[in-house]
């Protein structure tokens, strides 16, 4: 396997790799995540672990950007672990994945999100694997965030899991089954992807609602919030053809209200005047009382050097909604004076 996908390079162990693994297991910083920082690696423990050892695991080295910056295999659960797990009844293809980034400058980044899609892409979308599986020490949980950013669930705890710098510590099993994603937790997903947006982590909030769409490609509420969190991240072209989908399958009345702005909004940013213009008017004849598309399409009219019919729409909308006493005290002559402003009248 060799994966490519935009910044992302995941590519079998080269015989040099180890040179790579052993310097950063040998770096505590590293280690206090993977491994333990009391089990510190030689090129001979490197080449034991990851060259010679003869399981079932792929072993392949992650590259961003074209540069070296962590380690990742996936392998198939066996019996031992379906049991421990609660799978030995199961006739899925359950895989398991382990990974690491070996140079803290790109931690916190959102790199690793990238790695876990990757992977789920290739696992379940190219090899047909029904489910994948990890156990992170429940400590662990920039890992674990990263996990479920990415659309994997917490499932138990499992006691004394793992041996981690003399200590056992419990660990969470953690499972992504696109089969579930499409049957009962959409509406948490959403939840959890407009959080993420809130909470300024917007990259994460796309990758998830991509996700989303590969599991629910006709839900127009999970395309209509992909196309808000591009917008949010300044990617506004990229925005359009969600915004697009998500009219097209159907949206409550509240999120067409804000497709319908967004997508005339996002249009008009681009200079697409009048594609805005057909939106945002088709958006105020099926809401008539949004104030927020009204001044939308006034600023589109602007734009098109239709000022008299955005000037009218400014000041009827200051007129209606203004609560300034000085402003409501001139009302009627403010609604009387803007749908004719260019009048000049007799003297």
């Amino acid at each position: 396997m060799e994966i490519c996908n935009g910044d992302i390079e995941i590519r079998p162990l080269k015989e040099d790799d180890k040179y790579i693994l052993a310097k950063w297991l040998s770096d505590p910083e590293v280690l206090q995540y993977y491994e333990g920082r009391d089990c510190p690696f030689t090129i001979e423990m490197v080449e034991e672990k990851f060259f010679v050892q003869s399981d079932e695991a792929f072993r392949y080295m992650f590259l961003f950007e074209g540069k070296e910056i962590g380690y990742v295999q996936y392998y198939p659960i066996e019996e031992e672990e379906r049991s421990k797990y609660g799978y030995n009844h199961s006739n899925e293809e359950i895989y398991g994945t382990d990974q690491f980034i070996g140079e803290p400058d790109y931690w916190n980044r959102g790199v690793g999100t990238m790695l876990i899609n990757a992977l789920q892409k290739y696992l379940i979308g190219t090899l047909g694997v029904d489910r994948l599986v990890m156990d992170p020490m429940v400590w662990n949980e920039r890992a674990i965030r990263c996990y479920e950013k990415c659309g994997y669930r917490k499932i138990k705890i499992l006691p004394n899991n793992e041996l981690h710098e003399g200590v056992w510590h419990d660990s969470w099993l953690v499972e992504y089954s696109p089969k579930q994603s499409r049957h009962g937790t959409i509406e948490e997903r959403i939840k959890e992807g407009v959080k993420l947006r809130e909470e300024g982590d917007i990259q994460a909030s796309i990758d998830l609602f991509k996700n989303l769409i590969q599991d629910s490609p006709d839900n127009g509420r999970v395309q209509y919030q992909c196309a808000w969190s591009h917008d949010t991240l300044g990617k506004e072209l990229e925005a359009i053809p969600y915004y697009k989908k998500a009219l097209q399958l159907g949206l409550n009345e509240g999120e067409l209200q804000g497709a319908y702005l967004g997508l005339g909004s996002t249009y008009r940013t681009l200079g697409k005047y009048e594609n805005a213009k057909q939106v945002l008017r088709k958006g105020i004849e099926r809401f008539p009382a949004n104030n927020a598309l009204k001044l939308f399409y006034s600023m589109t009219l602007h734009n098109l050097n239709e000022h008299s019919d955005a000037m009218e729409i400014l000041l009827t909308l200051l007129a209606e909604t203004s609560g300034d006493a000085t402003i409501q005290s001139y009302r009627k002559a403010i609604m009387f004076y803007a749908g004719q402003l260019d009048k000049i009248w007799d003297q």
